[in-house]
């Protein structure tokens, strides 16, 4: 298997059940997992354009705005709306007991 593509676990942030938002780091990467419809999404923290904290993103429907030049990104594919030659990496998330199981997909 890729070694990119295999799991990685880390325990529930705490944020992310208060705020619905959180940053974590595993494994050297730093992530951002949002809470949407029931269920979780997650990508890369640093924006790909010019590394923008989507940690600090404003969230709506299924995508992220990084806050620093106004990139959209879809949370499902890493898909930027703005610059289509632009994406981010995105992860499927899993919950097993109390931690969150992300892998790549993008």
């Amino acid at each position: 298997m890729d070694e990119q593509r295999e799991s990685m676990r880390a325990p529930i942030p705490s944020d992310l059940i208060t705020f619905g938002i959180a940053t974590l780091t595993i494994d050297g990467q730093d992530i951002v997992i949002l809470s949407e419809d029931g269920g979780y999404r997650a990508i890369d923290r640093w924006c790909p354009h010019e590394d923008g904290d989507l940690g600090e993103g404003l969230m709506f429907g299924k995508h992220i705005k990084c806050p620093t030049h106004g990139y959209i990104f879809e949370l499902a594919r890493g898909q930027c709306l703005n610059q289509l030659n632009i994406r981010a990496r995105v992860y499927e998330v899993e919950v097993d007991q109390e931690e969150m199981v992300l892998r790549p997909l993008s």
